[in-house]
């Protein structure tokens, strides 16, 4: 049984659980890999789903295109922070990317402030609540101050906690234990105008 999955599922179903899944036809997945792309697949059985990956990332291409094989996944290489994505979705899953930034080359202000601008009727962040490089607060703020609501916000266990050992962030070294994750529901007010 894959614990990695089961719990990404258990969130998935938990905070999506009022939307009207089989009428969702366009969803994006911003900094996709297996595990999201299959949930997304599975839970909106009728949408289109475009997996954005960072150029060249193959630890996230190979897997995507070999194990899901699905004719309804368009697997897209584009680094969200220098890319407009001009296509209107009805749901856009943000699933462990934010913390990924670092990786590319990117801040988490950046990659945050891409994510917001894709035009999806409602977002679904979920990241992992330790992890340092993840701003929650500055992501709670700017929801407040721009055309968002917050729907739903929750803390889920890890069932399967992994360490993290000496992330780099800027000058500094952190290490840290992935022992929670956060989810938040998002809707985009100015979608309904």
């Amino acid at each position: 049984v894959n614990t990695s999955k089961n719990i990404h599922d258990k969130i998935f179903s938990k905070m999506t659980r009022h939307l009207d899944r089989a009428s969702i036809k366009k969803v994006i997945d911003a900094g996709s890999g297996k595990i999201s792309a299959s949930i997304l697949l599975k839970y909106f059985p009728n949408a289109e789903l475009d997996a954005i990956i960072y150029p060249g990332d193959n630890r996230k291409k190979n897997p995507l295109e070999n194990a899901i094989g699905s004719d309804r996944l368009n697997v897209i290489e584009a680094d969200i922070c220098h890319t407009t994505f001009r296509k209107h979705y009805e749901f856009c899953l943000v699933h462990l990317s934010l913390g990924e930034a670092r990786h590319f080359d990117n801040s988490f202000e950046d990659l945050f402030h891409n994510i917001m601008q894709i035009k999806a009727s409602y977002f679904l962040i979920i990241d992992i609540f330790e992890d340092p490089c993840v701003h929650f607060r500055y992501l709670e703020q700017y929801i407040k101050e721009k055309d968002f609501t917050i729907l739903k916000k929750k803390k889920f266990k890890n069932p399967k906690p992994e360490h993290y050992p000496k992330v780099k962030i800027d000058k500094y070294k952190l290490e840290f234990d992935s022992k929670h994750f956060m989810a938040y529901l998002i809707k985009n007010d100015s979608m309904d105008k």
